[in-house]
């Protein structure tokens, strides 16, 4: 089952999403949808210690990534619970505005994050995304065959 979620993005953080979509397709050497970029970046935000998610949710609007241009991306319903288990984490301080904007922020910096970690590490988070969202992700055969192999 998918969903569609929200992104309020500079354009500034529309080159970064796209930017972190060419590296994990030359990654996986497969075209895929925006919303495994999206899903993808947020797994491996989630491996990031909290701290560092709390000073860019602090810094975020000075990092020029955050704008008023609305995109939205289909992704696994799943991507939720990834991103409320991040929040989770947050201090309640960090929650105030409520879910769909924190959501939205962490959004862009998960694919900020992403765009700074290793091949290794995007590679990692890859396949963690493969097991957690089973069937449900619009995927190639190859990435199926990498997928039942895991």
């Amino acid at each position: 089952m998918s969903r569609t979620f929200k992104l309020k993005l500079s354009p500034a953080g529309v080159e970064l999403f796209l930017d972190c979509h060419c590296r994990l397709g030359h990654l996986v050497k497969e075209l895929l949808p925006y919303g495994n970029t999206l899903y993808c970046a947020l797994v491996h935000l989630a491996r990031t210690d909290s701290q560092f998610i709390a000073d860019d949710l602090k810094t975020l609007k000075e990092s020029g990534l955050d704008g008023d241009r609305v995109c939205f991306v289909g992704a696994p319903l799943a991507m939720a619970t990834v991103t409320q288990a991040i929040a989770y984490r947050l201090d309640s301080g960090a929650r105030r505005r409520g879910p769909a904007a924190l959501n939205s922020r962490l959004f862009i910096i998960a694919l900020n994050q992403f765009r700074l970690a290793s091949p290794e590490a995007i590679m990692s988070a890859y396949d963690e995304m493969l097991s957690l969202a089973g069937d449900s992700l619009k995927i190639g055969k190859a990435l199926r065959a990498r997928r039942a192999s895991l």
